[in-house]
C-alpha cells in the first residue's frame, strides 16, 4: 500500500491545532500520522505523511479536511507514493 504525503503552507501559531488534527485523524479513520515542518523567509510548510495506507484511508483524510473548520482557508496538497526500494 501507499504512504500518503500532504503539505500545505500554514501559519506556525496553527502548529497546537495541527498537532490535535492528528489525534482528529486517528480517531475517526483509524491512521496515525506525523506531523513535519520546513520554516522559510517566505513562509511555514507543514506536511502530514501517513504510511502504509490505502486509498480509502487517504480519501477519508482528505474529506475530513475538507469539513474541519482548521482546512477552510488551507489548500492541502495530497500525493502517495509506493515504495520500490
Amino acid at each position: 500500500m501507499p504512504d500518503a504525503f500532504v503539505w500545505y503552507h500554514a501559519g506556525e501559531k496553527q502548529e497546537p491545532d495541527l498537532l490535535n488534527w492528528l489525534d482528529t485523524v486517528e480517531q475517526q479513520a483509524g491512521v496515525r500520522g506525523k506531523l513535519f515542518i520546513r520554516k522559510t523567509n517566505d513562509n511555514t510548510t507543514f506536511m502530514e505523511t501517513y504510511s502504509d495506507v490505502s486509498r480509502a484511508t487517504i480519501d477519508r483524510i482528505e474529506k475530513l479536511a475538507a469539513s474541519s473548520p482548521l482546512f477552510e482557508r488551507i489548500d492541502r496538497r495530497c500525493e502517495s507514493f509506493i515504495e520500490i526500494s
